[in-house]
């Protein structure tokens, strides 16, 4: 199966309009994640299956790590919690380093929280730039909330092997489409790539069969996609801070939905004047420009496998913005030449 884009390959575009009302099939990028998430096999396909489940258990310890230590921080730990007070439930899903068990919605925004607070977990460069272990928000929840049900009821909890084929699959999905894939050309941000990556993956977790993940999938893509204001000066702020869990959050909320048997949006892409496509990825935020026809739509550089996973970039040296760690790292080496003229600073650029 390939993921390459193909312009033939789109017969809804012009089927599935209001002259029309002929349901068509889901888009085929749709198809193709779900497909992924159904039927690749880590053990079978990849490459370098060994250096996969490595670097996903490696990185699974590193985002923990990285949501512990917001825990010291009031601003995030106030976003925690049930949304009730005392709020007690049935086999909920922990978050890591509380006492807190809350339904897997909250749970993932909670987790998704912790990880991103401090902009020290992974991050994947590519068109797209962004932070792949910010799913393990709504994987945490989910694998928690399903063991601990299945142990009620006298059944097997799901593995840690379960836990990193998500963190892979939803690590591939975001990492690939984010290689030639712009959000932020178009004003949005790229916690998209977050909700749809968590939405396929947790339909997976909760055994649903195809069509039903295609249609959380479908949910998710036209489920209204946050701005960038929150990233950039002079309204830069902390949502920047907890958006992912959000998005990931969403994404569990949705496949929810999906599974007590909300339909499907099968164009949600491709339908004329309605679809993402046109609505929210054909014109350049800046300019209002309308992109050349071939950049309208999503592009696949790659095939999904576990790529993303295996190249994944993690900041060991310095905890801070991945395009700030030479930055850092020029600083630690040059301190001892200029600390001593700091004064003769005129301006830093």
């Amino acid at each position: 199966m390939s993921n390459t884009h193909s312009d033939t390959a789109h017969s809804n575009t012009n089927e599935a309009t209001v002259e029309s009302n002929i349901r068509p099939e889901y888009d085929d990028e749709i198809q193709k994640i779900a497909d992924y998430v159904l039927n690749y096999s880590i053990d079978n396909e990849s490459p370098s299956p060994t250096d996969a489940w490595r670097t996903a258990r490696h990185c699974l310890m590193d985002t923990i790590g990285c949501g512990l230590l917001a825990l010291r921080f009031p601003e995030c730990t106030k976003h925690l919690g049930p949304d009730c007070p005392d709020q007690i439930t049935p086999h909920g899903a922990r978050v890591p380093g509380t006492s807190y068990r809350l339904d897997p919605i909250k749970a993932a925004f909670d987790i998704g929280c912790m990880v991103r607070w401090l902009d020290y977990n992974d991050t994947w460069l590519a068109a797209e730039w962004g932070h792949p272990s910010d799913n393990l928000g709504g994987i945490l929840a989910v694998t928690d909330y399903i063991s601990q049900k299945n142990i009620s009821q006298g059944q097997a909890p799901l593995t840690m092997k379960a836990v990193l084929e998500a963190m892979i699959m939803a690590h591939e999905i975001q990492g690939v489409m984010a290689l030639e894939n712009s959000f932020n050309r178009v004003g949005l941000d790229h916690v998209f790539l977050v909700k749809l990556a968590s939405t396929a993956v947790v339909a997976k977790l909760y055994q649903l069969p195809r069509e039903r993940i295609m249609a959380a999938i479908s949910q998710a893509i036209v489920d209204g996609q946050a701005l960038r204001t929150y990233r950039h000066a002079p309204n830069a702020g902390s949502r920047k801070s907890w958006a992912a869990g959000d998005a990931t959050s969403r994404a569990v909320r949705l496949v929810d939905i999906t599974a007590r048997g909300e339909m499907g949006i099968p164009g949600a892409l491709t339908a004329p004047q309605w679809g993402f496509y046109d609505v929210l990825f054909s014109h350049t935020n800046k300019d209002l420009a309308t992109k050349p026809e071939d950049e309208r739509r999503f592009t696949f550089q790659r095939d999904f496998g576990s790529y993303v996973m295996e190249n994944i970039l993690f900041k060991i040296s310095f905890p801070a913005e991945f395009h700030a760690q030479t930055a850092c790292e020029a600083a630690v080496i040059l301190h001892p030449h200029v600390r001593g003229r700091i004064d003769e600073i005129e301006k830093l650029f």
